[in-house]
């Protein structure tokens, strides 16, 4: 009996680094990969979101442009954090911020600088209203358990409640309050969703890693800067250690630009159909390699 390899997508988390996956799902879906499921954390959760929903790139990349040009991008805080620096860290600017002695006593009163009404508004434009299990494409969504310090995977919910707690970057944002968890940004501990889609019953699992590219002459001038680089490797080297579980590696070219820059919303899209357009050979033949060995089997 011949079967089918099940596909699975881990969307993984890195701010507006995250619309290069608008890209690899246009070529995917050109292509005709048939995507059996989307995890997504962070970022990838939203992007992940809205294509599960409508099973249509397109309208994902449409939802992007239509935040772009919204009031609620220009009111969601994310033009504070524009890269001054190499350095791309948010815990960094936050520090020299409060280096120049605006935000004390903010920090000190408020578990984030942005408001949660304030993310409401976004995620209202970039995700579709609905369910989690009511999607068109099987949809699961990666958050982190404050309390536990533990991954909680999503599979039922409202969608956009659940995708916000999702992408809720500590400290820019508030904790959310879910089935008695408080949660944070999915990156924190499950930068990409790897793990979850092979839990899930994934055979074949395409990552998108949109992770910040390590800076290799990073300026090391002070105690802050030190550890900021050294916190980078350490996340670093556990991103490279989940993506050894996936069967295909995509890493779109835009590991420097700054997690805040939704700006560069079409370069982001035009790179991630670039790396993808080369990695789909190796996409075809991991899903065909699959379907061979479970048809030898039987």
């Amino acid at each position: 009996m011949k079967r089918r390899a099940k596909v699975a997508l881990a969307l993984g988390g890195g701010g507006a680094r995250g619309c290069a996956h608008i890209g690899a799902l246009k070529v995917l879906q050109r292509a005709g990969i048939q995507i059996d499921m989307v995890v997504g954390t962070s970022i990838g959760a939203v992007v992940g979101a809205g294509y599960a929903v409508s099973a249509d790139a397109h309208e994902v990349e449409s939802r992007f442009n239509a935040f772009l040009q919204s009031q609620e991008y220009k009111k969601s805080g994310l033009e504070m954090f524009k890269r001054r620096e190499p350095a791309e860290n948010f815990f960094g600017q936050v520090a020299t911020t409060i280096k120049q002695r605006v935000v004390v006593n903010l920090a000190q009163s408020k578990t984030s600088l942005v408001g949660e009404k304030r993310l409401k508004n976004v995620m209202d434009v970039l995700i579709p209203d609905g369910r989690i299990e009511d999607t068109k494409i099987p949809f699961y969504c990666v958050a982190s358990n404050v309390s536990t310090g533990k991954p909680v995977l999503f599979e039922e919910g409202d969608m956009r409640t659940i995708v916000s707690a999702s992408a809720s970057i500590p400290g820019f944002l508030p904790p959310y309050q879910i089935n008695g968890y408080v949660l944070v940004d999915g990156s924190v501990v499950c930068p990409i969703p790897v793990l979850p889609a092979r839990e899930l019953g994934a055979d074949v699992i395409i990552a998108i890693d949109v992770g910040q590219r390590l800076n290799e002459n990073p300026p090391l001038d002070n105690v802050i800067n030190v550890l900021f680089q050294t916190q980078h490797m350490t996340a670093r080297h556990y991103n490279l250690l989940l993506l050894e579980n996936a069967d295909v590696v995509v890493r779109p070219d835009v590991g420097l630009v700054h997690w805040s820059e939704f700006k560069l919303l079409h370069y982001m899209i035009e790179e991630g159909e670039r790396v993808t357009e080369e990695a789909l050979p190796a996409i075809k033949e991991a899903i065909s390699e699959n379907s061979r060995k479970w048809w030898q089997l039987f």
